[in-house]
């Protein structure tokens, strides 16, 4: 192990707490001995955080980490703090220079750092305007630091992309140049000038830096650079990685060692501390082609390292899924509507599905095991037949809240009688049959007040056999920080004094509107019927659907439609 591997090593068991005294005193030493060693330390060090706070859903756990974090940082040794302190960049509450021998202010500054990102991601999603999503980019390149900045970088796609501190931007949108990205979760591609493209999942940490080059400082990508885009480079911490006509993936680490795999072509590796710009004519350090993997590291002898070929670290798309929808558009609010149409990706196609082409349902039984509202409608009285509105094309009518469980069905759900099974049974106009990606779009209703990601629900087979079972959905594919979902019209919420346990109850009980109802949005999901245990091409009838009882928000099922057999859905594109 070399010098910069121990120090990475020794600084990466110190930020997560298993650095004892003796390997404390190593690491002083170390950064005694290299300035550049305490810059890297401070690079480490935000990664290190942001990373941690990206993957941890709990802002309680997400401030005991940072809290964590400070309290490890040697009170003794103000120097060796205020030496790592110093290189990392301060925000506009923290001080440019600390005073010295004053430990607390340093961490005070610090955590000041991530208190801010925190507060800015709160605020950004909560106090924005609620029908404006405030979407933290750029939408033209700008020029940092004197440098040129990408012309036109694009984001190409989004799957379930979550950014720490602000939303995700649209598709199509010029990614600023030289602007650190922090990618917490989910998947995007980004499209370059040239033709080549890179999808990149989270959690990441990347850059646009040209219009033929992406700085990865963490994380996993997946490149494909066709005929005209050779050239195209990733820039790790530890390499230059420079595109020969290929298809290759890279991971880089916490500690900046960089997995490279090629799965098609060639690539050529150049120690980052090398030429700036890599020359057509200058011999790669290392040329890898279809089937080498290798592992490379910064350090003073740059080498690569043969590690196992594993092609499956290589993504050549995103995930099917719901990408966006249409609606008309309400007059009197300009807010959606009646369902138009979903534009979704099916077996790695884009397809747009016209409403009139998607299988209708009809509700075959009900359950709500508490009062409370259970209808929503555009007017204040509910037709003759209420049920009829969950068949409709609207997104903002039909029988919401549907009773549920904490945990799935294992059996047939009893669908009448005292001893119904809480939830909503679906039957279709006609049976879906199970094709590749989504195979049923679910939209449901939701405010900034209900979890971001949409209300968690199980889906059931209404028959179970061997070999089927629920599948429970938890993240939507539209979400509340999706740019695709669309803000809905005002409705009405019909309350109910008492629980419904059958649909012949929900059509008579006595209810009272709720008044008009404001910002709420439309979110999607797909629901992949292999996900229950149902073979390609096989035909099913109906569904069930109960809520995961994980919180006190229910599921709003405002429109749930089959999706028609490949050969039959329109707009296809390859």
């Amino acid at each position: 192990m070399n010098a910069f591997d121990r120090f990475a090593q020794l600084w990466t068991d110190y930020l997560e707490g298993e650095l004892d005294e003796q390997g404390l005193a190593e690491l002083r030493q170390l950064m005694a001995e290299d300035p550049q060693r305490v810059t890297l330390a401070a690079d480490m060090f935000q990664t290190h955080r942001l990373l941690a706070l990206a993957v941890d859903e709990s802002k309680s756990r997400q401030d005991q980490f940072v809290r964590e974090a400070m309290s490890r940082l040697p009170d003794n040794q103000d120097a060796f703090v205020r030496r790592v302190m110093s290189n990392m960049e301060p925000d506009a509450s923290t001080p440019a220079t600390l005073p010295k021998g004053n430990a607390f202010r340093t961490k005070a500054a610090a955590f000041g750092i991530a208190a801010a990102i925190m507060l800015a991601a709160v605020a950004a999603f909560y106090f924005g305007n609620p029908t404006q999503p405030q979407i933290a980019h750029d939408t033209t390149p700008q020029p940092i630091g004197g440098a040129t900045a990408a012309a036109d970088v694009r984001l190409a796609s989004n799957s379930n992309a979550k950014f720490f501190g602000e939303l995700s931007p649209p598709v199509g949108a010029v990614l600023a140049g030289e602007r650190d990205y922090v990618l917490m979760s989910g998947m995007i591609e980004v499209a370059f000038p040239a033709g080549a493209s890179a999808i990149l999942e989270g959690p990441a940490v990347f850059r646009v830096m040209s219009d033929e080059c992406l700085a990865l400082d963490v994380g996993s990508c997946s490149v494909h650079a066709p005929d005209g885009a050779e050239g195209f480079r990733v820039e790790t911490p530890a390499t230059r990685v420079v595109d020969r006509g290929t298809r290759f993936s890279v991971n880089v680490s916490e500690t900046s060692e960089t997995e490279v795999q090629v799965i098609e072509g060639a690539a050529d590796i150049y120690d980052i501390g090398g030429e700036d710009e890599p020359m057509p004519d200058r011999d790669p350090t290392i040329r890898m082609t279809d089937g080498d993997a290798q592992k490379f590291s910064r350090g003073q002898a740059f080498a690569g390292r043969a590690i196992p070929f594993d092609a499956s670290r290589y993504r050549s798309r995103l995930p099917d899924r719901i990408i966006a929808y249409e609606t008309t558009t309400a007059a009197e609010d300009g807010g959606a509507e009646n369902l138009t149409g979903v534009t979704l990706q099916r077996g790695g196609r884009v397809v747009t599905v016209p409403v009139e082409d998607l299988i209708p349902i009809r509700v075959a039984s009900f359950k709500a095991t508490e009062p409370g509202p259970l209808f929503v409608s555009t007017g204040q009285t509910l037709p003759d037949g209420r049920i009829v509105t969950s068949s409709d094309r609207s997104l903002v009518t039909g029988a919401i809240n549907p009773g549920g469980s904490r945990e799935p069905l294992t059996s047939d759900p009893v669908l009448s009688g005292p001893s119904a099974t809480p939830g909503m049974a679906i039957k279709f106009a006609s049976p879906v049959e199970n094709g590749p990606g989504p195979d049923v779009v679910f939209f449901d209703l939701q405010t900034f007040s209900n979890p971001p990601d949409g209300d968690a629900f199980h889906v059931s087979p209404l028959r179970f056999r061997e070999g089927l079972r629920s599948h429970s959905i938890r993240v939507y594919d539209l979400t509340m920080e999706s740019p695709n979902a669309r803000d809905l019209t005002a409705f009405y919420i019909h309350q109910f004094a008492q629980p419904v346990d059958s649909i012949a109850d929900l059509q008579t009980q006595e209810c009272f509107p709720n008044g008009k109802v404001l910002k709420f949005r439309g979110l999607a999901v797909g629901i992949d019927l292999s996900d229950l245990g149902y073979a390609d091409g096989q035909r099913v009838d109906g569904l069930f659907i109960q809520d995961a009882m994980d919180d006190r928000h229910h599921v709003d099922p405002v429109f749930i439609g089959g999706l028609p057999a490949m050969a039959a859905a329109s707009g296809e594109t390859p």
